[in-house]
């Protein structure tokens, strides 16, 4: 039987059976007009949209699953953070306070980033921006269970070593693409994969761009190049603050000079050269004091200001890219960065901050000079009542042998007084010329013989 065959004969049975079912039907028939929903209709069963295509070993969640996972990592890093046992950890301080590690400068951090993302590298992820968050969060976390940190530097501390573990995927995945070598931490599947996401259009058009990027010449003065190797610019500003034997690290003008000129002292930037010229420039007028007409300008914040402390000032205003970053000076800029500002208003914040504890000090300078100054004019002082009682003695000593020699010529002749009551010693009072009031006190001594008329004349004509 054909195809037609077999449908004609299905309609007419289905009709037969429908005439015998409904003479069958003892049911109330309904009226034409009412439009009922037939009951025996199952609901359609609701297909999910196709989702764009996923590599292999990529991780997809929905927007409740997403928000339940960032409410457990959020809870989970922050019973980290309250954790006893990392207080026993490695410290973690951006000025290295008390022999604490940093970014940049202490490799051991820089290994530990490395080594825990290539013990977890689990997926063909070319790029940063394709590694998942999960995966993300679980390197996160175990670099906080590693390390400790004061809950003011827990953005900072956030934000650096994600730069580093960026920068550190991206340097050494790049290093292996240049040289056709496969890391031995990707599967050969996964490798793949990322060999054939590079070989894309879109993914080409973007290395041409980096590379003119890095080449370009935006001011015309040539390729923007240090002689710093691969060195980081923090470690290499913390080895000149130790060469020195200053805590103050040195002004950006002094590390754009090492870092970008030759071993004869001659720059290989002329971007770096023009703006360390300029600033030096600026800031040897802004502090010249030989009277000439530009120490005029001079206020006395400058005055009070730290060479250092204006020379970044000054080199700030002056390198300034369109990004917003400063030119010449590397991850020394991000050193006490705050993720919530720029780059150039978190180091005028920084510079600004550095400036008001240069006024404390130099106030407090002033204050211990003049305590010192102080102190030295009490010494002076205690000196001079000390020498003030010793010619007072003096004095009293003469007062008395001449008090002596008066009474000898008088002819009365004076014993030293009874003490009875009074330990103190006895002191002469003047003599008064009353004659009464000189017999009433000779009265009160006891081997003190009383004056003949002849004796209280002459005292009296004396």
């Amino acid at each position: 039987m054909s195809f037609h065959g077999q449908a004609s004969g299905q309609d007419s049975g289905q009709a037969s059976g429908a005439a015998s079912g409904a003479a069958s039907d003892r049911r109330r028939s309904r009226p034409a007009d009412l439009n009922l929903p037939d009951m025996q209709q199952r609901r359609p069963v609701r297909s999910s949209p196709a989702g764009p295509s996923m590599p292999p070993g990529a991780i997809g969640s929905t927007s409740a699953a997403s928000s339940a996972a960032n409410n457990y990592v959020r809870r989970t890093e922050e019973a980290l953070l309250r954790a006893t046992s990392r207080e026993s950890q490695p410290h973690l301080h951006p000025r290295k306070l008390n022999g604490a590690l940093w970014f940049g400068i202490d490799p051991c951090v820089h290994k530990f980033i490395r080594t825990t993302w290539q013990g977890n590298f689990m997926g063909p992820w070319p790029s940063w921006k394709h590694v998942p968050t999960q995966r993300i969060d679980t390197w996160w976390q175990t670099f906080m269970q590693n390390y400790y940190w004061e809950d003011r530097f827990h953005k900072l501390i956030y934000f650096h070593w994600k730069l580093h573990t960026q920068h550190t995927i991206c340097q050494r995945i790049s290093k292996k693409k240049r040289e056709g070598k496969k890391l031995k931490y990707i599967s050969d599947e996964y490798w793949t994969f990322m060999l054939e996401n590079w070989a894309t259009k879109p993914a080409r058009k973007r290395s041409r761009s980096a590379t003119r990027s890095r080449t370009s010449d935006p001011d015309g003065k040539g390729m923007h190049k240090h002689c710093a190797g691969p060195q980081n610019f923090l470690k290499i500003e913390y080895d000149m603050m130790i060469e020195s034997g200053s805590d103050q690290p040195p002004p950006f003008t002094d590390l754009v000079r090492k870092t970008r000129t030759r071993k004869d002292g001659t720059f290989i930037d002329e971007r770096a050269k023009s703006l360390v010229i300029d600033v030096e420039e600026v800031v040897k007028l802004m502090t010249s004091e030989d009277g000439s007409p530009n120490s005029v300008n001079e206020t006395d914040s400058t005055a009070a200001t730290p060479t250092h402390i204006l020379l970044n000032q000054e080199y700030l205003k002056r390198g300034k890219t369109k990004k917003g970053r400063i030119y010449g000076i590397g991850s020394v800029q991000y050193r006490d960065y705050n993720p919530s500002e720029t780059v150039s208003a978190s180091l005028q914040h920084n510079l600004d901050m550095d400036m008001r504890i240069s006024g404390l000090e130099k106030n407090s300078e002033t204050v211990n000079a003049n305590v010192e100054t102080l102190k030295a004019d009490m010494t002076t002082l205690k000196d001079d009542v000390v020498a003030l009682k010793s010619e007072f003695k003096d004095e009293m000593a003469a007062t008395r042998a001449s008090l002596q020699v008066i009474l000898q010529a008088l002819g009365v002749t004076s014993a030293a007084p009874q003490q009875v009551n009074n330990p103190q010693p006895y002191v002469p009072t003047a003599m008064s010329p009353n004659p009464t009031v000189l017999n009433a006190t000779m009265l009160n001594t006891t081997s003190t013989q009383p004056m003949t008329q002849a004796q209280q004349d002459d005292f009296e004509e004396w």
